[in-house]
C-alpha cells in the first residue's frame, strides 16, 4: 500500500506536477532492468555451436508514444528457426548451411545433403527466449513495483 502525504496547496501543486515525469522514469528504468533481466536468462538458455547466437542476443528499452516498449531478441536470420523449428516442404537456403557443414562436418559440399534432410524431416524448435521470458515474470513484477515504491518515495510519499 501506497500512502502520500501532502501540507499545503503549493506543496500538492508541485507534487503533481513532478510525480508523472517521475513515474514515466520509473518505468522506463523498471522496462530497462526487466530487459536486462530477460536478456541474460535468454543467452543463458540458447543453444550454442559457435556461439554466434548467444553472442547476437541484446535489448533496448523506447518510447513509443504512450506506451514503454522492451525488445529482446537476435537479428540473426536463423534465430526464429531456431526458437520455433521449422517445418519439413521446403528446402533452405544451402550457401546458408555451407559455413555450417563445414565447420561441423568437414566439407562444405555436405550442405546440400542437410538441406535435403531438412526439407524431408523439418528442423526440431530449440526454445530460448520464450522460456527464460516465462522464468523471469515473477522477478520482473517485483522490479516494477520497486522501481515505483522509489519514484513515490523520492517524491516525499510513504510506500
Amino acid at each position: 500500500m501506497i500512502t502520500i502525504t501532502i501540507k499545503g496547496k503549493d506543496e500538492t501543486l508541485k507534487l503533481l506536477e513532478r510525480l508523472p515525469q517521475r513515474l514515466i522514469l520509473a518505468l522506463v528504468k523498471g522496462m530497462r532492468d526487466s530487459a536486462i533481466l530477460v536478456q541474460s536468462l535468454t543467452k543463458t538458455n540458447a543453444p550454442v555451436f559457435r556461439g554466434l547466437l548467444r553472442v547476437s542476443i541484446l535489448q533496448g528499452v523506447s518510447l513509443e508514444g504512450n506506451r514503454i516498449v522492451g525488445h529482446v531478441g537476435s537479428a540473426l536470420a536463423y534465430a526464429s528457426v531456431v526458437e520455433f523449428g521449422r517445418t519439413t516442404g521446403w528446402f533452405p537456403n544451402v550457401s546458408e548451411l555451407k559455413v555450417w557443414a563445414r565447420r561441423k562436418l568437414g566439407d562444405e559440399r555436405k550442405a546440400f545433403v542437410v538441406g535435403r534432410a531438412i526439407k524431408t524431416r523439418g528442423f526440431r524448435k530449440q526454445p530460448y527466449l520464450l522460456p527464460a521470458l516465462e522464468s523471469a515474470r515473477p522477478r520482473v513484477e517485483i522490479i516494477f513495483q520497486s522501481r515505483l515504491a522509489e519514484a513515490i518515495q523520492a517524491e516525499g510519499g510513504e510506500a
